[in-house]
């Protein structure tokens, strides 16, 4: 079984659809078919919060990063 540790770039970078998304994605997918573990930092997943937040506003921060 894989493990991923993802930080707060790799799940901006999915967000915004630049250069390293397939890769991500890829890791999400085999996570979500039980072939793999993923990990994040509570506050990397505030990062990207923080991030939506100020670019899209509230909602979508609150569907982007549930809490």
């Amino acid at each position: 079984m894989k493990h991923y540790v993802l930080d707060a770039c790799a799940l901006l970078a999915v967000l915004k659809s630049e250069r390293g998304t397939d890769k991500v994605v890829a890791a999400l997918d085999s996570a979500e078919r039980g072939e793999a573990t993923i990990a994040m930092n509570k506050l990397n997943l505030l990062e990207v919060y923080y991030a939506t937040y100020r670019s899209c506003g509230k909602d979508d921060a609150d569907r982007c990063c549930p809490t």
